[in-house]
C-alpha cells in the first residue's frame, strides 16, 4: 500500500525535489520469530542492552525479565520481597553491568548478567523514570528531591530540591554529554490567611557531576500558567524537544531558550480545527514524528513547521511508535477517515447530520520507509482477547521486539 497520496508533503532543505517519491519497495510481512510469556498479560517499556531485552509487568504481580535477544530464552526473572509494590511501569535504565528500575515506588538495582539484586534504595516519585550514564543514575525521589546515585552502590552523589507545586508531571530524566535534563516545580509565593501557595514548574538543565543548575526554561515564570511539564522528551546534538499537553517544544541545550517558539498543535476533529496531543513522540533525523487520533505528523526540526502527515485512524494510548535506520514503526491504520470519538453518537454540521467512519480495531503495526512514506508491511497477530493493541517497540538489528497480549514477541 503506498501513502504517497496519502502524505502531505512539506518543502524541506533535505529533499532534492518538491515532490513525494514514492519507490517500488516489496511489501514483506514479518514473521513471529520468538514468543515470550512469562505469565502476566502487560508489559510495561522495555531496554535493549547489547544481546539482552528488559522490561517488567506493569500490572498484577510485577517483576523484571531478561530475554536472550538471538535465542528468545528467558534469562532471568526478579520479583524482590519486602516492598510495598513491585510494577515495573517505567523503561530500565542500564549503567555498564547494572540495570536500575522503580519497582513499585522504591529503586532497586540488578545484575545485568544474572538478576541478583544488589541494592534498593530511596522511594521514588508515582511513575518516576531513572535515567543513567557514566555510573549514575538519576530520578525523582517521593519527597520532591531530585536525586543522583552510585549506579554500584545506590549511595546518594547530591540531590536538587524541588518544590511539589500543582497538578502531576511523570518525571522523565535524560541525560547526555554531562547534563541531565528534567522538570521541576519551585515555589513562587508561600500561602498566606489569603491565598494558597503559588509554584511554577520550569525544565532544568543539571549539571549531572555535580547537580549545578546550568539554566532553566523558561527563566522566569511567563503568563498566567504553571510552567510545562515537559513529556515524551528527546534530546539531540544541539536542542531538547518535547510535548506539554497540545503544546510542543524545542530547546537549545547551550542557551535555554526557544530554538522556535513553541506552537499548539491543531488539527481537525470531527469537523472542527482545535489542539490535539501528540503521542509517541520519536526522533526521525531531520524530523519529529508522532500522531493523534486522526494524523501520523513529521515535524521539522529546524522550524517546528508540518513536513508530512498521513491522515488515518491511531491509538493515542499505544503508538508503538519507533525508528531504526529509515523505517518508522506505528500502530494504528493510515489512510483510513477519521472515526468519531464517541461511537455511536450523531454528530450535526450545518444542521445535518453527518456520517461517521466507524472505528477500526487495534492491533495493527506497520512499517513505514521515511524516505518514500511508502507502508513497508502491516502485520497483525491473533491474541485471547481479540484486537489486542501492541504496546512498546524495541527494535533490534535482526528484527524487533513488541509487547503483545500476553507475549514479548520478536517479528523478523
Amino acid at each position: 500500500m503506498t501513502l504517497g497520496d496519502m502524505a502531505q508533503c512539506g518543502t524541506k532543505a533535505w529533499l532534492i525535489a518538491t515532490m513525494c517519491v514514492v519507490s517500488a519497495f516489496a511489501q514483506t510481512a514479518p514473521t513471529e520469530r520468538f514468543t515470550v510469556n512469562p505469565g502476566f498479560r502487560d508489559w510495561g517499556p522495555t531496554t535493549i542492552a547489547g544481546n539482552t531485552i528488559i522490561g517488567g509487568n506493569s500490572s498484577n504481580r510485577g517483576g523484571l525479565f531478561a530475554v536472550d535477544t538471538v535465542t528468545g530464552k528467558l534469562k532471568w526473572s526478579a520479583r524482590p520481597v519486602g516492598l510495598p509494590g513491585i510494577s515495573v511501569a517505567t523503561k530500565p535504565a542500564v549503567a555498564g553491568n547494572i540495570v536500575i528500575v522503580p519497582m513499585g515506588i522504591t529503586v532497586v538495582a540488578f545484575s545485568l548478567a544474572t538478576g541478583k539484586e544488589l541494592w534498593r534504595g530511596l522511594n521514588t516519585e508515582r511513575l518516576a523514570s531513572v535515567a543513567a550514564d557514566s555510573g549514575t543514575a538519576y530520578v525523582l525521589g517521593e519527597d520532591n528531591n531530585f536525586y543522583a546515585l552510585e549506579a554500584a552502590t545506590g549511595q546518594q552523589k547530591w540531590k536538587v530540591s524541588f518544590a511539589r507545586g500543582s497538578g502531576s508531571c511523570e518525571s522523565v530524566p535524560v541525560v547526555r554529554d554531562g547534563v541531565v535534563y528534567v522538570s521541576g516545580s519551585v515555589l513562587l509565593k508561600p500561602a498566606d490567611a489569603y491565598q494558597p501557595a503559588s509554584y511554577y514548574r520550569h525544565l532544568f538543565a543539571l549539571d549531572a557531576n555535580t547537580g549545578r543548575e546550568r539554566w532553566r526554561y523558561p527563566s522566569t515564570p511567563a503568563g498566567g500558567r504553571g510552567g510545562i511539564c515537559l513529556t515524551q522528551p528527546i534530546v539531540t546534538a544541539d536542542a531538547i524537544y518535547g510535548v506539554e499537553s497540545t503544546t510542543l517544544y524545542a530547546v537549545n541545550l547551550s542557551t535555554g531558550r526557544d530554538r522556535w517558539a513553541p506552537f499548539e498543535v491543531r488539527r481537525p476533529v470531527e469537523g472542527r480545527e482545535r489542539g490535539v496531543r501528540v503521542n509517541g513522540l520519536v526522533d526521525a533525523g531531520p524530523v519529529l514524528v508522532g500522531l493523534t487520533s486522526g494524523y501520523l505528523i513529521a515535524f521539522d526540526k529546524a522550524s517546528g513547521k508540518t513536513a508530512w502527515e498521513i491522515p488515518g485512524q491511531y491509538r493515542e494510548s499505544s503508538p508503538s511508535t519507533a525508528v531504526a535506520g529509515r523505517i518508522l514503526y506505528f500502530q494504528g491504520h493510515p489512510g483510513a477517515p477519521p472515526a468519531a470519538e464517541v461511537q455511536g453518537r450523531t454528530v450535526y454540521q450545518g444542521g445535518k447530520p453527518v456520517v461517521e467512519a466507524p472505528a477500526l480495531p487495534p492491533g495493527k503495526l506497520n512499517a513505514l520507509n521515511l524516505d518514500t512514506r511508502k507502508i513497508l508491511w502491516s502485520f497483525s497477530r491473533p491474541t485471547a482477547e481479540p484486537n489486542w493493541p501492541f504496546g512498546f517497540v524495541s527494535p533490534v538489528s535482526d528484527g524487533l521486539w513488541v509487547d503483545s497480549y500476553q507475549a514479548l514477541v520478536k517479528l523478523q
